[in-house]
């Protein structure tokens, strides 16, 4: 692996591994998904330590503070680690955040083969943590191919933060067969079914922040909490240029149980005052939607669902903002006159218009879900080819799972 640091072993470290390799890294990335809508900013972390052929020990990373998923698996391993073969999804840390170095513990315990998914791009880790524990003897090993497909994109919110400094957005949207967002007269309650509804919430318990417009929240007063399924509220904003929101809005009736956070470009003394009393965080925002969106990872909001209507799509997929597209298309016919899901003017040749990458198509209950990532052309200030898109940058954080 090269990062240019002196601290990084030498040689490159990646490399192809073996069935069994890939079986435990395959169970320590099953793992991880459970600190899933639980540990940002930090990312999602599986371990499972194996001696001799079996596993002795295994762990996820639960929350920011909580033991990182090697010590997790070191903990339960106990005398068992010594000699083992520990499988991570993600590089070990070598720095003291709210817990102390993994690489540290890993070497304490005696273990003597560190195998993991993907090396960790946090400016605090960067190779630092497989450096220590190459310097201290241990086979190290980065693994290629899938395993490292399947770590990045576990954590595909948080590199795209790490690497560019702007969240990973997906947006949702439920249409008509005619592709109408709602009735003629406004009314959208509701287009999509039963099963549709609930999966949206699941992904809102999985996500750091839920977005929407002072359009959607004047006209649909939307309470965006988790109710269909069990788990917890993410972080509900709103992005407005100048403020004027209604203060009787669920989201503001509600901002001490879930927290509320409000972007604005600009905003009055006095509204902003009123929003603070109801216990609703406020921050300024410059440089558009892009510059909103930075303000949340600066926040430690890294994965966002957009659920916002027809102007704030068509401003963030104008802006190349939209990483993921998730529609929901339901049996119905809404006609002429109904508003469109999309406020962008129409192309003149059907070769203009945005198509999908990574499609995806499945049933959910009487609904047809459309999942893809919409085409974009890089700009001068991005890495050729790079996958995670934006502008090039390193956004440091104090804290990070190993």
């Amino acid at each position: 692996m090269a990062t240019g640091r002196e601290s990084t072993p030498s040689g490159d470290l990646s490399r192809h591994v073996s069935g069994d390799d890939v079986r435990f890294l395959d169970l320590a990335l099953d793992l991880a998904t459970q600190g899933r809508g639980r540990v940002h900013p930090n990312p999602l972390v599986g371990a499972v330590l194996v001696h001799d052929g079996a596993i002795v020990g295994q762990g996820a990373h639960l929350g920011p503070g909580l033991p990182h998923a090697e010590v997790v698996a070191l903990r339960q391993a106990g005398p068992a680690a010594r000699g083992a073969a520990l499988y991570c999804t993600l590089e070990p840390c070598a720095h003291h955040g709210r817990t102390p170095p993994c690489a540290d513990a890993i070497i304490a315990a005696g273990v003597t083969r560190v195998v993991v998914a993907m090396e960790d791009p946090n400016p605090v880790v960067d190779g630092r943590g497989l450096a220590r524990l190459a310097a201290a003897g241990l086979e190290v090993v980065v693994a290629t191919g899938e395993p490292r497909r399947r770590a990045r994109e576990l954590n595909r919110a948080y590199l795209k933060a790490i690497g560019c400094g702007l969240p990973w957005v997906t947006y949702k949207a439920a249409v008509s067969l005619d592709g109408k967002v709602a009735a003629r007269g406004g009314d959208a309650r509701w287009l999509s079914g039963e099963e549709s509804r609930a999966l949206v919430h699941l992904w809102r318990s999985q996500v750091d922040a839920v977005l929407i417009g002072g359009g959607t929240l004047r006209h649909d007063d939307p309470l965006l909490t988790v109710r269909a399924v069990s788990g917890r509220d993410p972080v509900r904003v709103v992005v407005t240029r100048h403020g004027d929101l209604p203060l009787d809005a669920q989201l503001f009736r509600t901002a001490r149980t879930a927290p509320v956070l409000v972007l604005a470009e600009r905003l009055d003394a006095e509204r902003e005052a009123a929003l603070a009393a109801r216990g609703v965080t406020v921050r300024r925002f410059d440089g558009g939607l892009a510059g909103a969106l930075t303000t949340l990872v600066e926040r430690g909001l890294f994965d966002v669902l957009c659920e916002g209507g027809p102007g704030l799509f068509a401003g963030l997929l104008d802006a190349a903002l939209v990483d993921r597209l998730a529609l929901f298309v339901t049996p119905r016919l809404l006609g002429a006159g109904a508003p469109d899901l999309l406020a962008l003017p129409a192309p003149t040749r059907v070769a203009d218009g945005m198509t999908l990458d990574d499609v995806a198509w499945r049933m959910v209950g009487r609904d047809l879900l459309l999942e893809g990532r919409p085409q974009r052309r890089p700009t001068p200030a991005e890495k050729p080819g790079d996958p995670d898109g934006g502008p090039v940058g390193r956004l440091p954080l104090v804290e990070e799972a190993g």
